[in-house]
């Protein structure tokens, strides 16, 4: 393998060093889990890294896995002015805002729907709405009540109605990113998540129905997670990287 720039050799060397046949990353080892919308809420990013680590059995009380999700994009758009000078061609660039959006796609099966499930930390005891956790967990704790439901989003299992006032409330969203040797890459806490659009679709020759949400996050907070070490020409003959555990959170 390359590696370095001298090292280029097309007929014989990769381009790109340290990369292990087979160790790839797909969707059957991503997690994507609903939970309280700001890390401080559950002591912080540390805590959320300590909870991951291990056999990941401290995750149980603070997020909630998404199941059956057939499509995920994460997308961040930052805006840039262009400033031209009179006097010459040149030109330019100040940086704007960063927008982060996230876009979830699945089948509604047997159990909570989308909504439902990114709600799932939230708790509202007091009349006229309630809104119970899908689990007992560290956020609900935290933020007992943040807001009396008024407009019903739904009951039991099916949260339908986007005008309801329970969205105008945050959540947020981790993302656990292995390979498939289980060797944990990344983690990323999605904070302060808003849904601006829900769908719900089906037609007379389907036999399945789609629902899909568009989220709106604050800010992505990397998590600092027992992971692969940065792979380059002088750690390829260590790419192994150390492994790190999530099964508590992915157990049904």
């Amino acid at each position: 393998m390359a590696g370095n720039f001298s090292d280029w050799a097309p007929y014989t060397n990769y381009v790109q060093a340290g990369l292990v046949d087979g160790r790839y990353a797909n969707a059957g080892f991503t997690m994507l889990a609903a939970g309280p919308p700001r890390l401080s809420n559950i002591g912080g990013a540390a805590a959320i890294a300590g909870a991951v680590a291990g056999n990941g059995q401290a995750a149980n009380q603070i997020v909630f896995p998404i199941g059956i999700v057939q499509n995920f994009n994460l997308s961040h758009t930052r805006q840039f002015s262009r400033i031209f000078e009179i006097g010459s061609e040149r030109s330019y660039f100040i940086a704007g805002r960063t927008v982060g959006q996230i876009g979830l796609g699945r089948i509604y099966y047997h159990g909570a729907s989308l909504l439902r499930i990114l709600y799932a930390y939230y708790q509202d005891l007091l009349p006229p709405t309630l809104v119970p956790a899908m689990f007992p967990n560290a956020g609900a704790a935290a933020m007992a009540n943040p807001h009396d439901v008024v407009i019903p989003p739904g009951y039991e299992n099916i949260y339908v109605n986007l005008a309801s006032d329970l969205f105008m409330q945050p959540v947020g969203m981790l993302m656990y990113v292995r390979d498939i040797n289980l060797d944990t890459l990344a983690a990323v806490y999605f904070e302060a998540c808003y849904m601006p659009n829900h769908s719900w679709a089906t037609d007379a020759q389907g036999v399945l129905i789609q629902e899909s949400v568009a989220v709106q996050f604050e800010r992505a907070v990397p998590v600092a997670v027992s992971a692969l070490t940065l792979i380059s020409n002088a750690t390829s003959s260590n790419a192994g990287g150390t492994n790190g555990t999530f099964p508590g959170i992915a157990s049904s």
